[in-house]
């Protein structure tokens, strides 16, 4: 499902898009919901076994004294753990709103799963991905697709329109009332220029990845499951300045 024209345009304009339409039919929906909750439950309870979670506040993520009461959990890497997940990298509709905002021949940069638990979900501070990536060029783009119903309640995206014309931002190591968060980077944000984007489950948006983004604690009664797949022209560089060949090439060619 190629982008129109004008979703193209809107997207140049502001640096996300909300897709129309389900990607994600109900069957393949079931199928993910089970196996990413597989993940979590096998991981759940680790420190340093690809579970991490970004609402941790202490020193350092590993600190046993750290006040993990709030959980933003994160697992990277989904495609190298479950064989629904490296399928989904490879799903048409996917590859196709990738190739129309950032051409034929794409390469994974990596996904993650972010899981806002019901009640102590974390929060995620407002930032953009490359202040973390230092990708070059700053092309890339993600397409963040809800596992459930994602809105205003639970914790959906919020971004702010047109920021990733603004050049970076200056971020610094977020902190919070109760002190540091070592896992989140965080920048001082116009909050008035702000959107929420709630998306249901099946569907998706996408953003670029110098697009000032975040999203608020959950404290509903609902899950609020996400999948994010990061996509990069072939050709990108690395923050040392290397082409990365390693990564999946997901179509076209190697550049």
């Amino acid at each position: 499902m190629k982008l129109m024209p004008e979703e193209v345009e809107q997207f140049k304009r502001t640096g996300y898009l909300k897709i129309d339409g389900r990607l994600i039919d109900d069957e393949h929906l079931t199928v993910l919901r089970q196996h990413y909750d597989a993940l979590f439950s096998q991981k759940r309870g680790t420190i340093g076994e690809g579970l991490r979670n970004l609402a941790v506040v202490g020193e350092s993520e590993s600190d046993e004294s750290a006040d993990r009461a709030e959980e933003m959990l994160q697992i990277m890497e989904m495609w190298s753990l479950d064989e629904e997940f490296r399928k989904l990298l490879y799903h048409e509709p996917l590859l196709d709103i990738a190739e129309s905002l950032i051409g034929s021949d794409i390469q994974l940069f990596h996904d993650q799963a972010l899981y806002k638990p019901a009640y102590h979900g974390g929060e995620v501070y407002w930032h953009q991905d490359n202040a973390y990536w230092q990708c070059d060029p700053p092309n890339l783009v993600s397409i963040w697709i809800a596992l459930d119903d994602a809105d205003e309640e639970n914790g959906c995206m919020n971004v702010i329109p047109g920021s990733y014309l603004e050049g970076l931002a200056a971020h610094e190591r977020a902190k919070s009332e109760k002190g540091n968060l070592p896992a989140l980077l965080e920048v001082d944000a116009d909050v008035d220029r702000a959107v929420p984007v709630p998306v249901e489950a099946g569907c998706a948006m996408v953003h670029h990845c110098m697009t000032l983004h975040q999203t608020n604690p959950n404290r509903s009664p609902r899950d609020r499951r996400a999948m994010v797949v990061h996509y990069m022209p072939s050709g990108t560089r690395n923050r040392d300045g290397e082409v990365m060949t390693d990564k999946p090439l997901l179509r076209g060619k190697l550049t």
